[in-house]
């Protein structure tokens, strides 16, 4: 599987679970398009091929050797007896993102820690987020689910989460970007003392471990995790779910996610994430070879403590895995089976937060195929996590709302989704996509005014297009610069103060210079560059080394240049 970088020793590992490999192991392979198998998953994977080489499924060839179609319930698939991809649905997209209702004027913002608009343009990338405030006791976070800073490969996944009643499996004709989810992150969480499977198991309302409002049941075993619904959201918008299926059993088993460990779930809709979508972004978005974050989105480097990657719906911080043993908190304490800890030392991240508050990390692992599932039973394999491991760490009963209660409950004794989604009138922290019209709610203090164009450039797109537009925090308007000259990065507006780009020459001019698109408040099924690049989860500067996907089953590992939710559908 795809390794990257030397950057840890093998035998190391983050949490409870053993790790015979690298820290940077993914247990993904390169999409077909870069001449690899293109899923996460164990390598008999290759032998679990339903779907249609016709319409761009079906088994790939990597170095001579041709996967093979499944059998399944005595029979045997084959190109003429394929199952073909399903349609996106005929539901209506969504066509105007401004939020609805009128500004609260009894509320008083938080305007800190993850309220903070700052914190929120610097984690913040592609275009799925559409706008993010906090008013009194939430983050609310309203997005599209489209992974924009990566290209999602799902055609490649061999055994794909199929419609219940039909033989359509899901695929990128599925995949729907104008779907809204959100996310409502309670600013204060209360924890339990025990990190054990069984947290808050008593809090969902069905015990049969399938449908709505259940936890996740393998056999005897509970996890305190919803059954089909997310735990949290990436810093991009989609939706993150357990690294369990709704079978309680690993999903790389099924042989259904692809190289950034996403697929559509049954229902169809936004792909989410089943596992760590660790794989650096493609500053020039050519190639579907790379993922949300990686080794160039940790500020400190490798040997630093991990980026944000997203929040959890229980109210706590969700961090990119470690990658060194020399990195703040690394084992120290490991990570519980909640899927996180509370650093022993003390020390903040690159924001200022202090990890010595229980957060999460996601973290790569071994694991062995099980019986009846598509791979081989007792094959092994590298599996990953998406923060919240088999619980959630905070008492969700002692808040009084949370995306997380949303997806266990429907109890009238928590807040609904109305009641946690005010908005507090006057914001001077928030994040808004371009296009995105608050102005209702935010403070004049927090507005900018664009620029003119720079010299020897002009401005993609409408947003900047005329000077003297009012801008909100949060927008980003990239400049197209004459031939010879580069842009020096994005013109952006945060919490008032404009920081304005300009047209340089070319270190190394090119004759016509080609610069990423800046974000669209109209959805695409494209991906979109970082509204607002940062240390963080930027996209990387021209001198990045871009990753590439070996697609061999293992391989020497590559060097690599260093700097840098409650969705319900269902799963197979």
């Amino acid at each position: 599987s795809f390794v990257v970088g030397t950057l840890a020793a093998d035998g190391l590992t983050a949490g409870t679970k053993a790790l015979t490999g690298s820290l940077s192991d993914t247990g993904c392979y390169a999409p077909k398009a870069d001449g690899g198998w293109g899923f996460c998953g164990p390598a008999s994977c290759k032998a679990a091929y339903i779907t249609c080489a016709s319409e761009g499924g079906g088994p790939a060839t990597v170095g001579g050797v041709t996967g093979t179609y499944t059998t399944l319930g005595g029979t045997k698939y084959s190109a003429s007896t394929c199952q073909s991809f399903l349609a996106k649905g005929a539901e209506a997209d969504i066509t105007s993102w401004t939020p609805k209702g009128r500004c609260d004027s009894t509320c008083t913002q938080k305007t800190t820690g993850v309220c903070s608009g700052t914190f929120l343009a610097k984690v913040l990338v592609g275009s799925g987020v559409k706008f993010a405030y906090c008013n009194d006791k939430w983050l609310v976070v309203s997005a599209s689910g489209e992974p924009s800073v990566f290209t999602p490969n799902l055609n490649d996944v061999p055994f794909p989460p199929g419609k219940q009643g039909t033989d359509f499996r899901t695929g990128m004709s599925t995949l729907s970007t104008s779907k809204g989810q959100e996310l409502y992150y309670p600013l204060s969480a209360t924890d339990l003392s025990t990190s054990v499977g069984t947290n808050n198991k008593d809090v969902f309302d069905v015990q049969t471990g399938s449908g709505p409002y259940s936890y996740l049941i393998d056999g005897t075993t509970m996890y305190g995790l919803p059954s089909d619904a997310g735990t949290g959201m990436a810093v991009n918008g989609q939706s993150i779910f357990p690294t369990y299926n709704n079978n309680g059993k690993f999903t790389p088993e099924k042989c259904e996610a692809d190289s950034c460990s996403s697929h559509v779930g049954q229902g169809g809709g936004q792909p989410h994430l089943h596992g760590d979508p660790f794989g650096d972004q493609d500053p020039s978005s050519s190639s579907p070879d790379t993922c949300l974050y990686g080794p160039s989105n940790y500020s400190s480097g490798v040997t630093g403590h991990p980026p944000v990657i997203g929040f959890a719906a229980d109210g706590h911080l969700i961090y990119g895995r470690y990658l060194s043993s020399s990195a703040p908190g690394f084992a120290a304490p490991l990570l519980d089976v909640c899927g996180g800890h509370s650093h022993t030392a003390t020390g903040n991240d690159e924001h200022g937060f202090n990890l010595q508050g229980y957060h999460y990390h996601t973290q790569v692992f071994d694991a062995t195929c099980g019986s009846g599932q598509m791979c081989t039973a007792g094959e092994s394999y590298k599996v990953t996590s998406t923060g919240p491991f088999q619980c959630f760490k905070a008492d969700l009963t002692k808040s009084t709302g949370s995306s997380a209660l949303l997806a266990a409950t429907a109890s009238s004794s928590y807040k609904g989704k109305a009641d946690m989604g005010n908005r507090c009138c006057s914001m001077t922290d928030y994040y808004v996509l371009n296009g995105v019209d608050l102005s209702a709610d935010v403070a004049a203090s927090s507005t900018c005014t664009a620029p003119a164009a720079p010299t020897n450039g002009t401005y993609i797109g409408t947003t900047c297009a005329t000077a003297g537009t009012k801008l909100y925090s949060g927008n980003t308007c990239r400049p197209t610069c004459n031939t010879g000259y580069c842009p020096s990065g994005n013109t952006k507006c945060v919490k008032g103060v404009l920081t304005e780009a300009t047209c340089v020459a070319c270190t190394n001019p090119s004759p016509s210079p080609s610069p990423a698109p800046s974000p669209s408040p109209s959805p695409s099924p494209s991906p979109s560059p970082s509204p607002s690049p940062s240390p963080s989860l930027s996209s990387a500067t021209a001198s990045h080394t871009r990753v590439r996907r070996s697609s061999a089953l293992t391989l020497p590992v590559v060097a690599l240049a260093m700097g840098v939710v409650a969705a319900l559908a269902k799963d197979a």
